[in-house]
């Protein structure tokens, strides 16, 4: 028959146990992975997130990322790390995510986000991974409150998201969705990512140009977002971050969006 203390000592053993079962050395592999790894996690619990992640002219966390350690996705430099998590995306890293997964580190895999409902899921799922069910759905919570709060009716204006060299996503994209919660009608009338040349931007221009910049790294490849030409558009510029992955930060761009 068991004794009172005995039942204290194993409730201590399943608190332990439970709290011994959150990863502690998490490596995430790819950008957008970092960024919600940033949101979810404590920093010392953080191995290392991938090269990208304090880089400003593509991680909207980049300001969270710096101090901490970054790895290529190759299996010789996490190895090493002791992972007991990793978070991979849609692009690179699955090799050695699976390389991982075959010496028994446990791997999640994000796909692409295509919209808000793939954040708040992917949120949940990397929180559930890490052990932090409570802060997964705080920051689902949060998300769904903003987008609530900033979206918009249709108002039949059309816009256009124009990156370097002309590139810009169309239907069915992380982009499409932020425009069409702005209450805008995306401009690129084809499904998936492609390219329109400034010809034809000028033979059928959209209501709002939505140019987006690298922060802190112009280059050469932008110079066609400022072409004289463009001047008489109106315009809203936007850090391309905010675009590069599906998170935390994608919100942002629907209230600049629906400000306008």
């Amino acid at each position: 028959m068991w004794s009172f203390s005995s039942a204290v000592v194993l409730l201590l053993l399943v608190v332990v146990t439970g709290a011994e079962a959150k990863p502690s050395r998490v490596v995430s592999l790819n950008l957008c992975a970092d960024q919600l790894v940033l949101a979810l996690a404590d920093r010392d619990r953080i191995a290392a997130l991938s090269p990208l992640a304090a880089d400003p002219a593509l991680s909207a966390a980049a300001g969270a990322a710096r101090g901490l350690p970054a790895v290529r996705p190759v299996l010789e430099e996490v190895l090493p790390l002791r992972p007991d998590l990793a978070v991979a995306g849609a692009w690179g890293g699955q090799r050695v995510a699976s390389m991982l997964e075959a010496r028994g580190v446990t791997v999640l895999r994000l796909g692409l986000a295509a919209g808000f409902d793939d954040i708040v899921a992917q949120a949940r799922a990397v929180a559930r991974a890490l052990g932090e069910v409570d802060r997964g759905e705080a920051l689902a919570q949060s998300i769904g409150a903003r987008l609530a709060a900033a979206q918009r009716e249709e108002r039949g204006a059309r816009a256009l998201v124009w990156e370097a060299r002309g590139f810009t996503s169309g239907e069915g994209t992380l982009t499409d969705a932020v425009l069409r919660a702005a209450g805008l009608r995306n401009a690129a009338r084809f499904s998936g990512y492609g390219s329109i040349p400034l010809e034809r931007l000028l033979s059928a221009p959209p209501d709002l140009l939505v140019v987006l910049f690298a922060a802190n790294s112009p280059s050469l490849s932008e110079a066609l977002l400022e072409h004289p030409a463009l001047a008489g558009l109106p315009r809203l510029s936007l850090p391309a971050a905010w675009f590069a992955c599906g998170g935390p930060d994608t919100v942002r761009a629907v209230e600049a969006l629906s400000a306008r």
